[in-house]
């Protein structure tokens, strides 16, 4: 499978996948409710990543373009929707391993304190 370009399918991954994982949530009613899910969805979404990163496990996660494809392949109920999906599954190449030494700058090089 070559890199990701504009135009393919984000989620091509799930069907060769160990296993996934569908996250469903209920239809925001507004504007604020939305970016409050968007929000704890993503949170969630990221919890989950890394406590499988935590287990060995690689997880690749996507976003549904076709609620109605979803909705007939999960069987979820109407006024919910799939926010989120993660692929998971063990790397095939190499294991996950702990990052001992990060290569990365000094935190006072990308953190500013008390003004800009």
């Amino acid at each position: 499978m070559g890199p990701w370009r504009p135009g393919t399918p984000c989620a091509r991954d799930v069907a060769g996948a160990a296993a996934a994982i569908a996250i469903v949530a209920p239809e925001p009613k507004d504007d604020r409710q939305s970016e409050l899910l968007q929000y704890d969805l993503g949170q969630a979404t990221y919890a989950m990543t890394i406590a499988a990163a935590d287990l060995g496990v690689g997880t690749g996660h996507a976003a549904a373009t076709d609620q109605a494809q979803a909705r007939a392949v999960l069987g979820f109920p109407e006024g919910r929707f799939l926010a989120y999906v993660l692929s998971v599954g063990y790397p095939s190449d190499k294991p996950l391993a702990v990052i001992l030494r990060l290569n990365r700058r000094p935190l006072d090089e990308v953190v500013l304190r008390g003004r800009w």
